[in-house]
């Protein structure tokens, strides 16, 4: 299983010194081209893409999220940080199950 990481110039060049493949995109096209390019090789089980990249194409990857179980999307934070309104895990897993955990 391979990763592929999509983001920004230094976040796919310092995964690239993993020997990670990466495309870097900005805009909304490059973003859709590269998932789809991920999505074709069969090798790809984990797609690495960066926060501010992943809320330009939303919908897309929740739909991705949802209709397949490969390759598995990640979203990390860009080099500037993570994005102020992130919602944290504890909050994600309360919601999910219903309690505070």
């Amino acid at each position: 299983m391979k990763y592929f990481v999509i983001g920004d110039s230094d976040t796919v060049l310092g995964f690239s010194y993993a020997s990670v493949e990466g495309r870097v995109a900005e805009t909304r096209d490059e973003i859709l081209a590269a998932l789809d390019a991920a999505r074709a090789k069969f090798d790809v089980g984990v797609v690495i893409i960066t926060e501010d990249i992943a809320a330009k194409v939303k919908d897309e990857l929740d739909g991705i999220r949802l209709s397949q179980a490969r390759p598995l999307i990640v979203e990390i934070p860009g080099p500037k940080g993570p994005l102020p309104d992130r919602r944290s895990l504890l909050s994600i897993i309360t919601e999910a199950v219903g309690i505070r955990v």
